[in-house]
């Protein structure tokens, strides 16, 4: 193996096992696709407060803008 990180290692062992590893795996898929399942709730999160704040700006630019003309 040339270039592999540690997470592919940990990947290929808990995968090329046979019985006792089965549980193993399980677990890691589970944890991973929890940990997936987070950052997605936190970036679309993030999303959503960063629009409203957008659109927040803008109301409070068209209302500065009203009151200079």
């Amino acid at each position: 193996m040339a270039n592999a990180s540690l997470t592919s290692v940990i990947w290929d062992n808990s995968t090329t096992s046979s019985s006792e590893s089965d549980d193993v795996t399980n677990n890691v898929i589970k944890v991973r696709d929890l940990v997936l399942k987070v950052i997605y709730i936190i970036i679309g999160t993030l999303g959503i407060v960063d629009n409203l704040a957008v659109i927040i700006v803008f109301i409070l630019f068209i209302k500065i803008t009203d009151k200079v003309s």
